[in-house]
């Protein structure tokens, strides 16, 4: 995908809103280009009557029309100003909430497949496009206007001139650039492929810190790390300096060819004086266009470093947004869930994890999955609470095939409890009602008394208000597992999924656990258990078995 393509695919996130103040910024911008070019023609007109010796009236309205034509181009450059970064940090703001909505969006297989580090990188290349691509674009779009304006009051008093001076300039930008580009764009790769590498060699050394520890790792992770970054910084350097040459390039020369102009201009009739007023609006029109012409080229080289990161952002971009509507009320489950003649293959695989499987659950009913490791459990589970849907088969409620237009509904009724589950840095009635702004306080008691978390609240200083460390870290993994369940419980569903979920628990917890389970079972939840030890599956009324895929 070209830059300018994938420009557009960026763009198109804007709201109707971030249009209009698109179409507000590139209004104003052409006012300030018409006050560049009256402030310009205004000071032309002023030395000439100086070195005229034209005095009186005339004068004095030409000091005034200079002075309001300064005063008014200030005030437009500095509402310029404003609503450029207001524009661009908006649409920064906007564009990262896109990113993360369409993250969010993912469907479970897509989320199970990508990288950990994609999510944090896109934010972070969205923070870097902002400031890298389009604020220099914004302030770009008003150097040109503005620039144009310059170039028409220098033509207006001296055509040759200014049209030489603009031949210059914008020959010595294209060869810069020519002599960069290739730098350029190889260096914006490396940057955007150091910049995900980074993070993701971040995330592994926090998530790894127990086993770098015990095996003696932690310096060669620090090496590892010194590596990644060293490229990272090594491909950005060379990103800015090639960024910089045309700059410098420029001003070199254009500084020569002014001295050059100067002399030549004094070498016509009348001598140094009476080039003076063609000396000062040349150098006004240069003191004022370089700096805006250096404003576009930045632009458009940040557009083509800045190329990798544009494309994943784009690419993102164009996967399907979150549905922010509210969530749809629970599908009716009443009787019966089944799955019939269901085949699933994971994608990029050629065996199914699991095949002909016929399975039929009543309401109320406690069912245990057992089999060897790898044997398609888990997967069965994901397909019963929605997280998958069959490759082929399906998979009814109460007799309904469930469609994927009801996989929101039926997840109402689910809850879940994994052998590792997610604990939040935060409180543990945070965890508990979990994404709950308002917590019903006796719905949270209700679910530690199930879950068997009394004894710890009691014994914690702050009780439920007290925080759980990064990933429940200040929690034993029973604790953590008990958290989980007591979390399942808060929101009571007709459905539990329990994978593994008392592998940490030692007998009298597991022994408090399944007393719950039966009170659940009593007020007619619906149990699937996947679980190894005979204590687990005594409780069940029927235990199934899995082996390579097959329900045996």
């Amino acid at each position: 995908m070209s830059p300018l393509r994938s420009l557009r695919s960026v763009l198109g996130a804007l709201s109707a809103g971030g249009r209009r103040r698109l179409a507000l910024l590139a209004a104003l911008t052409v006012i300030g280009g018409l006050f560049e070019f009256a402030l310009l023609a205004s000071l032309v007109a002023l030395l000439r009557q100086w070195l005229g010796g034209t005095a009186g009236a005339a004068e004095t309205g030409s000091i005034l029309l200079f002075v309001g034509a300064v005063l008014a181009t200030g005030v437009i450059r500095f509402a310029l100003l404003v609503l450029t970064q207001r524009l661009a940090l908006d649409t920064g703001h906007r564009l990262i909430v896109a990113v993360q909505r369409r993250v969010l969006a993912r469907d479970w297989p897509t989320h199970v497949a990508a990288h950990t580090s994609g999510p944090l990188a896109a934010i972070e290349f969205a923070e870097q496009w902002l400031y890298g691509v389009l604020l220099p674009l914004l302030q770009a779009g008003a150097a040109a206007v503005l620039a144009l304006g310059i170039l028409a009051a220098l033509l207006w008093y001296d055509a040759p001139i200014a049209l030489a001076a603009a031949g210059l300039l914008v020959a010595l930008f294209a060869g810069a650039n020519l002599l960069v580009r290739t730098s350029m764009r190889r260096s914006g790769a490396a940057f955007g492929d150091g910049y995900e590498e980074r993070i993701a060699a971040v995330q592994h050394n926090v998530g790894a810190m127990r086993e770098l520890i015990l095996a003696g790792a932690r310096a060669a992770a620090a090496k590892r790390f010194t590596r990644i970054d060293r490229e990272f910084a090594d491909a950005r350097t060379r990103m800015l300096i090639a960024q910089g040459v045309p700059r410098i390039l420029v001003e070199s020369v254009g500084l020569a060819a002014l001295a050059l102009a100067a002399w030549w201009l004094a070498q016509r009739g009348g001598g140094l004086i009476a080039a003076l007023p063609s000396l000062a609006a040349l150098g006004l029109g240069a003191q004022r266009l370089l700096p805006l012409l250096q404003t576009i080229n930045h632009s458009l080289n940040a557009l083509t470093s800045t190329g990798a990161i544009q494309q994943r952002m784009a690419a993102m971009l164009a996967e399907p947004d979150l549905d922010l509507s509210p969530p749809p009320p629970p599908l009716p489950f009443t009787a019966t869930l089944a799955l019939q003649d269901v085949d699933f293959i994971y994608p990029g695989r050629n065996e199914p994890a699991l095949a002909g499987i016929d399975l039929f659950l009543r309401r109320g009913e406690r069912i245990a999955l057992v089999g060897p490791n790898g044997s398609g459990k888990s997967t069965l589970a994901d397909l019963v609470m929605g997280l998958l849907l069959p490759s082929r088969g399906e998979v009814l409620v109460d007799g309904r095939a469930l469609q994927p237009a009801d996989v929101p509904s039926w997840q109402r009724n689910v809850a879940h409890v994994p052998q590792a589950p997610f604990v939040a840095d935060a409180t543990l009635i945070a965890n508990i009602a979990f994404m709950d702004p308002a917590p019903d306080r006796g719905r949270v008691d209700e679910a530690v008394r199930l879950a068997g978390l009394d004894d710890l609240v009691a014994a914690l200083p702050r009780g439920l208000e007290t925080r759980v460390g990064d990933r429940g870290q200040l929690l034993s993994g029973g604790q953590r597992q008990r958290l989980a369940l007591a979390r399942a419980l808060y929101a009571p569903a007709p459905l539990l999924v329990l994978d593994e979920a008392t592998s940490a628990l030692d007998p009298a917890s597991e022994a408090h656990v399944l007393r719950a389970l039966d009170e659940l079972q009593q007020r007619g939840t619906t149990i699937l258990v996947i679980a190894h030890r005979e204590t687990m599956l005594a409780g069940c009324d029927r235990v199934l078995r899995l082996e390579r895929g097959r329900l045996v």
